[in-house]
């Protein structure tokens, strides 16, 4: 067939992928939109899987950059036209950013841009055309984590709970993961063994919202803005109550930033006349209190945390922790920063191995293999 070229081997693919060592390359980019984190990771396989982070880093983005992704996020701004072009923008974005850096792998894992999560309908979605990565790398990418498992029910989140599982958490069920980003979520062992994983409500997002509208900063840097503050307690409880049905669903469960947003803070009065630092303070101790109301409903047997993620290094939230009754433990500072890129990369490893998780933390009808292959031929 003379009107056809052969561009690929699909055996050389599949040899690739049988290999028992593998470099991957995880890319994250979470709610906050602060920039990419990208992870060389070595992954090895004897009698059991294990990894090696080789090389990672985070690139900032510039802050208009920032400003198009979270628009994206506002369904009042947002429209078909924006979110099509931002998609492709997105991927040639993270594609530039990735060949800054001699990082050698085997193929590419690929979170992507999540601009909207709403499992209660069966929907989420990740921008990035993963396409692009594959074209401009010259390496097989693989995307779309969340999809199939959103497509058997399941919630599509907190999907790096099965990296915590298998490489974080050790044989105590009294000890979880807490990772708190844009959103806090925790992944547990339950009283009976079972693998259980959910968003307790927002980690970052909210705080941040306060600092960039009234501190002129990107984030509470330690903590030091909202421990200028005092917590106002009727503002607070307003809160609780205000998520009450959420904290008493049973997981799985997740959330986002579509829930807690501006609009969420004008809708429980946030906005009025308090001191900024007394509101940041406030909002610290209800990201605090709501991962407090969570565990003590549906983990009661936790009573330590591995904290991750970059609420580790806001130093009054883990007072706020302590003061709940939580021992905290802090890992290294390449897994805190890195820990969902290498999971990202993780979950890449089991999609070409054709490896599911044994326990599913989602809701799924059933446990899948997650992912997508995009191609460079």
């Amino acid at each position: 067939m003379d009107q056809f070229v052969q561009l690929g081997d699909w055996r050389e693919l599949l040899k690739l992928f049988e290999k028992k060592q593998h470099t991957v390359l995880g890319l994250m980019s979470g709610t906050s939109a602060d920039g990419l984190d990208i992870a060389q990771v070595k992954f090895s396989w004897d009698k059991q899987l294990n990894f090696d982070l080789m090389n990672a880093v985070t690139v900032s983005y510039e802050i208009s950059f920032k400003e198009k992704i979270t628009k994206a996020y506002d369904k009042n701004f947002s429209n078909v036209e924006y979110v099509t072009l931002l998609n492709y923008e997105i991927a040639r974005k993270h594609a530039e950013i990735v060949k800054k850096f001699d990082f050698q792998c085997d193929f590419v894992a690929y979170h992507g841009q999540t601009v909207w999560h709403t499992p209660t309908q069966r929907a989420t979605l990740q921008l990035g055309e993963a396409d692009v990565l594959a074209v401009e790398l010259k390496k097989p990418v693989i995307h779309g984590f969340r999809t199939k498992d959103v497509a058997l029910d399941g919630e599509g989140a907190p999907i790096t709970a099965y990296f915590d599982w298998a490489f974080l958490m050790g044989s105590d069920v009294s000890t979880a993961v807490l990772n708190v980003g844009g959103i806090a979520n925790i992944t547990a062992i339950g009283v009976n063994g079972e693998l259980i994983a959910f968003d307790t409500g927002p980690g970052n997002c909210l705080m941040d919202i306060v600092v960039r509208n009234f501190f002129a900063k990107e984030f509470d840097e330690g903590g030091s803005l909202s421990r200028t503050g005092k917590a106002n307690p009727d503002l607070l409880q307003k809160m609780i109550e205000h998520e009450r049905k959420y904290i008493e669903k049973k997981p799985p469960k997740t959330t986002g930033r579509e829930v807690y947003n501006l609009s969420f803070l004008e809708e429980v009065g946030a906005l009025k006349p308090l001191q900024p630092a007394d509101l940041l303070r406030t909002i610290v101790m209800f990201t605090a209190r709501m991962v407090k109301e969570n565990v003590t409903l549906h983990l009661p047997h936790v009573k330590k945390f591995i904290v991750t993620g970059g609420g580790a290094y806001n130093q009054t939230l883990l007072e706020d922790l302590e003061q709940a009754g939580f021992e905290i433990k802090l890992l290294e500072k390449r897994l805190i920063d890195f820990r969902e890129a290498i999971a990202i990369a993780f979950l890449g490893e089991m999609f070409v191995k054709s490896l599911a998780p044994a326990k599913t933390v989602t809701g799924a009808k059933r446990s899948c293999v997650m992912g997508k292959l995009s191609l460079p031929w």
